[in-house]
Order: structure tokens, then C-alpha cells, then sequence
């Protein structure tokens, strides 16, 4: 969870989430979001920084940030059932002796001690936790420019947890921590002495709902059975969550919280996914109207859609459970029947939905909607002739808002090209890693282009292991990894 300081730091103290994407937060826990200065510490009046700044906290959707007189540091964390659930924080590592030392490490710990939440008014607060206590008085809002850390929807998901109720995880003789799988309609907690399964549902953005209904005992000492039992009570009923830029996640309820890492697997399950589906659940329109059924064909990296009318197709990529798609413009141009189509189905399908397995096949899931889909049979054999390799020579056209162009340059250089500016790195083939075809290393950022949230994001889009496929035209082509999908035209 460390990796990467002050990205982590960036997101939870200075970040903004558009307001359709902020969960629904109780009265006095929406009231704790914002800038805070730090009152007194332990009912001792707070002591000026190092550098002469006043100790500050800030509180949003997705943890907390602050410097309190030497060090900037944050963390996950979330306001639920009048508490404030917070991680472990991350810091810069300055040394600055007492008392600044002192009243950063009781700030540090109070936060991670999931305190109680009290306000002394609309504008003051105290955070209590044993017998430390922390008072806040209100500076402003959160900052404009923050950047947006969304919940990550839990389907298709695999967690790794080290860390319950703010201590570490110690189970001698295990080989990992806890561990939650989770698919269409049931999960998996698995721990080092208990398998315990259920059925969940994701009851809003940030949060879900488990109902473990059996378990699996397995042979284990007695230190990890005991905190398997623990893990086992703390993860069930109504839970809040919210995660960090690089896959954090704190999940919290019931006076218990939990820390972990979400688990990269990338897009190697694409080939066990791949099938011929249709709609689950009873006649769709199409067969309404006396057409043929609504039918989704997935292969490694391509797809066809029959929406009951007409069909298109193009290139697909699975990454991380989501399916990514970009339409070859090949389709058929029907003029149908009202009710002849299945628009639902086409609509969700094209929305990078995020996909569960269900025992009779998958489900899919997007703020589009869900679906369920019923496996019919295997897909077509082959790709279509879809290519996962790039050559020195390829230009790639960048299609949506940001703009700007790909190029593959000999000696495994690219160089990405914007209206804001440009940026160069090395990539190379990753088949055998788990996350991708492709690994792309910038030199450094485009300065510039950071103050732009599309241009930003498409630098993101070509950082870490990243999917390729282009279309057998060698006309189109898709990227995807763990920051989405830029969509391209090959230049001839």
C-alpha cells in the first residue's frame, strides 16, 4: 500500500469527486467534509508548525490529509455510524523533534483508532478515541481542484486484506491475509482456517452488503483460528468502503474496519469468459417480435452483438473483470419493427460494464444498468485476425476529447502527443506478466498537461501494463488497463 506516497496523498487531502459519483453520507458525517485547523491535542492547545504554519486537517468522500508540524501525510478513511474509520497514514519521512514529533504521531494514531465523531456546533468538532481527543474548528471547503477517486464497484473483484480493527495482520504459518472474491451474486472470504461464502449486493457507490449463509473450517493453529473467527464477524452486514488511487481499499461497519489491496489480474481471464450468451429471464423483445434472440459472442479480443435487428461488431478487451469495447463501424442498417431491438442489452454492453460470473453465466454491471446473461455455448474459434502487437512505425490517431497521437518509435521508444504537449518512454512486450500485453514507461510527465483532466487521464491510459488489440484492417484500435480505455485509428 506504500508504493506510491504521494499519489495516495494527492487524492485523499486535495482530490474532487463529481457530485453524481459522492456516496450518501448521514447528516453529521457530510458536515465533517472540508478543511479543518487543529484546535488542541489531548486538550492542550495545538502547537505551531516547524515552518510557522498552523496544524491542518482536510476531510473528504475518500480518507484525510493534513500536516500538523512537520510532515504532510493522509490516508483512507470515511465517516460512517458517527465514527471516522481511518488507515494507517503515509507521510513524508522528516524528523523534526519534539514537540513537533509528539503532536503528529497523537494526531497520526487518533485518526487510526476509528474516533468518535462529535460537533460542538456547525463549525467545531472533537474527534475522541480512549484517551486521546483532537479538536477541529472549520477553515472552508474542500479545494476545487482536486482530483476524483471513485468507489470501485465490488463485482468481478478480488481483495487482499492486511489489517483489521488497526492492527496488523499476524497469522504464523499463513501464506497470504485474508482474502474476498467477488462475483455476480455470491463472494468468498477466505482466511487461513475458514472459507466462508454468501450472497452480497452492492447497495450504492461505496457501499455493499454481505450475507454469509456457510463456511468451511480448515486445519490451522490456534493464534490464526482465532482471528479468522474475527475476520469471519467483521465481514458481513451492511459495509462502507473507499479506496486509494492505486487499488486501497478501507472497508468499515459494525465498530470494525478492515485494510487491503485490490488484486491485479488483469486480462487474463478474458479467454475463460469468452462464450455466446443471451439474455437470462424469459422471452426478449426480439423474440417478442418473432426474431432471432438477442445474442452477445465474446472472443479473446473481439465481439458481436445481435440486438435482435442488427449486428455489429469490433474489438474487445476484459481488463481487471471490465469490458472494454470499440465498434468497427461494421453493422448491419435494418430498418426494424418498433420493440424488434433490445436496446437494454446493446446499451449496457457498450457502457464498460463490469462483469460477474453467475452460476449460469455472467452478469454485467454499469451505471447503465445490469443484465444477466445465460452461456449457450463456446465462441467462434480464432480472433478474427485482431493483433496484440505494435511495431516500430505505428502512428495511432487518439480518438475522443483529449486528442493527440501514439507513436511507436524504434528501440521500443513511443512518444505520446498532445495539444498540451508531449511526453516520451520506453514499453515493451509483457506477455508473460499478468496484467497485460504491453508495458509502457513514460520519462516523466507533460507539466502542462496535468491542469487538464482529459489530457491527464490519457497520460494515465499509457502508464504500467496495459491490452492491446487493432483490427484486422489494421484500421482501429483499443487500449485498456487499470485507468480505462483510449479508443484509436491506426494511420496507414
Amino acid at each position: 500500500m506504500g508504493k506510491n506516497v504521494a499519489a495516495l496523498l494527492i487524492a485523499v487531502a486535495a482530490c474532487s469527486a463529481a457530485p453524481s459519483r459522492q456516496p450518501q453520507f448521514e447528516p453529521s458525517e457530510q458536515n465533517l467534509l472540508g478543511q479543518w485547523r487543529v484546535i488542541a491535542v489531548d486538550g492542550r492547545p495545538a502547537v505551531m508548525g516547524r515552518d510557522g504554519r498552523p496544524p491542518v486537517l482536510t476531510f473528504d468522500e475518500h480518507g484525510y490529509g493534513g500536516y500538523v508540524g512537520c510532515n504532510s501525510f493522509g490516508g483512507l478513511g470515511l465517516a460512517h455510524e458517527s465514527r471516522f474509520y481511518g488507515g494507517f497514514a503515509l507521510s513524508t519521512a522528516m524528523a523534526c523533534g519534539a514537540p513537533f514529533d509528539t503532536q503528529e504521531n497523537g494526531v497520526q494514531s487518533l485518526l487510526a483508532s476509528a474516533p468518535t465523531v462529535e460537533f460542538a456546533g456547525p463549525d467545531r468538532l472533537v474527534l475522541t478515541a480512549a484517551d486521546r481527543k483532537l479538536e477541529l474548528a472549520r477553515t472552508g471547503p474542500l479545494p476545487s481542484d482536486r482530483v476524483p477517486v471513485a468507489p470501485i464497484p465490488f463485482i468481478g473483484s478480488v481483495w487482499s486484506f492486511g489489517a483489521l480493527d488497526g492492527r496488523a495482520i499476524e497469522m504464523p504459518g499463513a501464506q497470504s491475509g485474508p482474502t474476498l472474491t467477488v462475483e455476480g451474486d455470491d463472494f468468498t472470504l477466505e482466511t487461513p482456517c475458514l472459507i466462508t461464502k454468501g450472497r452480497w449486493h452492492q447497495s450504492g457507490s461505496g457501499a455493499i452488503s454481505l450475507a454469509p449463509d456457510r463456511r468451511t473450517e480448515r486445519n490451522c493453529n490456534a493464534a490464526s483460528r482465532s482471528q479468522s473467527e474475527a475476520w469471519a464477524q467483521a465481514m458481513r452486514g451492511a459495509l462502507r468502503y473507499s479506496n486509494g488511487p492505486n487499488g486501497e481499499i478501507l472497508l468499515a461497519g459494525g465498530g470494525h474496519w478492515m485494510i487491503g489491496d485490490l488484486v491485479r489480474r488483469g486480462s487474463r481471464e478474458a479467454a475463460s469468459l469468452a462464450g455466446r450468451y443471451e439474455v437470462e429471464g424469459g422471452p426478449t423483445a426480439a423474440q417478442r417480435n418473432g426474431a432471432k434472440p438477442a445474442e452477445l459472442i465474446l472472443t479473446r479480443n473481439a465481439y458481436y452483438l445481435w440486438d435482435g435487428c442488427n449486428r455489429t461488431e469490433g474489438l474487445a478487451i476484459l481488463f481487471e473483470r471490465q469490458l472494454f469495447l470499440h465498434g468497427s463501424g461494421v453493422t448491419t442498417l435494418a430498418n426494424c419493427m418498433p420493440r424488434r431491438d433490445d436496446a437494454y442489452l446493446k446499451r449496457v454492453v457498450t457502457s464498460e460494464p463490469r462483469i460477474g460470473r453467475t452460476s449460469t453465466g455472467l452478469l454485467l454491471s454499469s451505471p447503465a444498468g445490469t443484465i444477466r446473461l445465460r452461456r449457450t455455448g463456446d465462441a467462434l474459434p480464432g480472433t478474427g485476425s485482431v493483433t496484440t502487437r505494435l511495431l516500430a512505425g505505428m502512428r495511432f490517431t487518439i480518438l475522443g476529447a483529449a486528442g493527440g497521437t501514439l507513436a511507436i518509435m524504434p528501440r521500443n521508444r513511443f512518444r505520446l502527443t498532445q495539444p498540451c504537449g508531449n511526453i516520451e518512454g520506453r514499453w515493451r512486450e509483457a506477455r508473460g506478466e499478468r496484467d497485460g500485453s504491453v508495458r509502457f514507461g513514460p520519462d516523466s510527465p507533460a507539466e502542462a498537461c496535468n491542469r487538464d483532466p482529459a489530457a491527464r487521464l490519457l497520460q494515465h491510459s499509457f502508464l504500467g501494463n496495459v491490452d492491446v488489440a487493432i483490427g484486422p484492417n489494421r484500421d482501429i484500435a483499443l487500449f485498456a488497463g487499470r485507468f480505462g480505455a483510449v479508443r484509436a485509428r491506426l494511420e496507414r
